[in-house]
């Protein structure tokens, strides 16, 4: 009997532990799978309320972006709000400036998302549509998300579809999440 117990405490535990470590608990971004195909799917987002900040040349390298929006969540915001995290970090790069975002929850976005302290961060909606998707485990660098952004250009190439704006990024897990349980995404917007 006792090793049974100790079975299911050992089940409990790692079961905990997986969930803690993922990205289980929180609000994600609502898109409905129109096509799936392996690793790659297109899908149909709602518009969706985003917090951003953007960077510039040397502060690349910092983690004064997610920072920002953290302080933003943890009630740097004119109603002093603690705001729920939520998934995915959204990042964007074009050549001279790159910008983080986070998904603002559902609740607050319905409410009004109060207003950011710090002028450097800026509430936007990101207009809902049809994206390309690739989906990939890991950590997630420079060279994994290059890598990714070729591999979802190649298959949009092969289905003959067009896109506009660039690729963003999307990384769904806490920091500490194992590599072989996180989920990274490359999105970009399809033309009409």
């Amino acid at each position: 009997m006792s090793k049974i117990i100790l079975a299911a405490i050992a089940i409990f535990t790692f079961s905990a532990t997986v969930y803690m470590v993922s990205r289980a608990g929180f609000e994600s971004a609502d898109y409905k799978v129109i096509t799936k195909e392996g690793d790659f799917e297109i899908r149909e987002y709602k518009s969706m309320l985003l917090v951003s900040t953007t960077m510039k040349g040397s502060e690349l390298r910092s983690s004064s972006a997610f920072n920002r929006l953290f302080g933003y969540i943890s009630g740097s915001n004119e109603d002093n709000q603690k705001i729920a995290m939520t998934s995915p970090v959204f990042r964007s790069n074009d050549s001279k400036v790159y910008t983080m975002s986070f998904l603002v929850p559902k609740d607050v976005a319905e409410e009004g998302a109060p207003a950011p302290r710090d002028s450097r961060v800026k509430i936007e909606t990101m207009k809902g549509g049809k994206f390309a998707a690739y989906r990939y485990s890991g950590y997630s660098n420079a060279k994994r998300v290059n890598e990714a952004e070729d591999k979802l250009a190649d298959w949009i190439k092969g289905q003959n579809l067009k896109t506009e704006g660039q690729m963003i990024s999307a990384g769904y897990d806490p920091p500490y999440t194992p590599p072989n349980l996180r989920r990274n995404e490359i999105l970009i917007r399809l033309s009409k």
